[in-house]
């Protein structure tokens, strides 16, 4: 009786943290429980395998307040590799791998130096709020997983970062796996779209927001030949990068003023990220974000008929709940 007590007491006491789930991690439940430590991180590595489609961490990123970055993770337990999908860019075909350790007082699910992750935690809180390659576990269960980076910021900084409750990725979210559907270097797809004069209606949480812009795609090289640098590759990454190179396409009309305005092509997404190395080309990318309210779109369908394109895109809010929808049209 003395332990029950003892234990729904670091269920209470961690409420602040984490709902009390299957296992809540904390140094004092391991030290009175030593035989827990293989057993808890066993059931992180079911876990991690139990999802085919793979996990869900949702980022933070200055560039918006509330509209999220999802991570999608598809963890490999038997080779330990793990695959990242973002909004930012196509994923190189390197490797990145992942471990479990049993740290001090809690297992630690670490990423290997050189991969995606370690990439977003040194560009910053421009991309996210990833401040460590490495993770406290926090509580797992079967449709939870919460982790917390080790670190807070920077090297040589306290503990503690961000604690991101990731989920099994939902069904539905098709535009995470292959093939890439929106593909400015695929001709099939530019195809009554590159150049063309259409409209982009937006639709957001607060209905009054709502708006409808004149929106141009375009590019003014062949795509294919014609890349820019990766913003998360110069002066940040270790290695060979987690991205291939960004093939970068023009949006313009009402939405800026007819100003031309460089993005980049993401995991079958509109990446509206800054491009550091280029001032003006950064101020105007920011610019954008701005406006429409964010700063990615995620290609959700395509419907083509004869010449009319039409595209429904989203964004996510921290929970994955879709907070941003915008509706392509190439004939408005």
């Amino acid at each position: 009786m003395k332990n029950i007590m003892k234990f729904f007491g670091l269920c209470l006491f961690s409420l602040a943290l984490v709902a009390c789930e299957k296992d809540n991690i904390t140094n004092a439940y391991f030290e009175e429980n030593p035989e827990r430590l293989n057993e808890v991180a066993s059931d992180l590595r079911k876990a991690l395998a139990s999802s085919e489609d793979g996990w869900v961490m949702m980022v933070k990123s200055n560039l918006n307040a509330e509209v999220y970055t999802p991570i999608v993770l598809k963890f490999d337990t038997i080779t330990n590799r793990v695959h990242v999908t973002t909004v930012y860019g196509v994923t190189n075909n390197t490797e990145d791998y992942f471990r479990i350790s049993n740290g001090t007082g809690s297992p630690q699910l670490i990423f290997t130096t050189g991969s995606i992750m370690s990439t977003l935690y040194r560009v910053g809180i421009q991309a996210s709020d990833i401040t460590d390659h490495i993770y406290n576990l926090v509580s797992v269960s079967a449709d939870t997983i919460a982790i917390r980076g080790y670190r807070s910021g920077r090297v040589y900084t306290p503990e503690g970062g961000v604690i991101y409750k990731m989920f099994k990725r939902p069904a539905e979210w098709t535009w995470a796996e292959n093939p890439v559907k929106f593909d400015w270097t695929n001709p099939a797809f530019t195809n009554n779209v590159n150049s063309v004069i259409g409209e982009m209606k937006f639709e957001y949480k607060d209905p009054s927001a709502n708006a409808t812009f004149g929106w141009r795609f375009w590019s003014w090289s062949d795509p294919t030949v014609y890349r820019i640098r990766d913003p998360f590759a110069i002066g940040y990454n270790i290695g060979t990068g987690g991205f291939k190179p960004m093939n970068y396409f023009i949006i313009t009309g009402g939405v800026t003023n007819d100003v031309n305005t460089t993005v980049s092509m993401g995991h079958n997404a509109i990446s509206i990220y800054p491009i550091p190395y280029n001032t003006g080309t950064n101020q105007s990318v920011i610019a954008l974000g701005t406006k429409i309210k964010t700063h990615y779109l995620i290609l959700k369908n395509e419907v083509r008929t004869n010449d009319n394109v039409k595209m429904e895109f989203e964004a996510y809010d921290q929970k994955g709940n879709v907070i941003v929808k915008a509706f392509y049209d190439n004939l408005r």
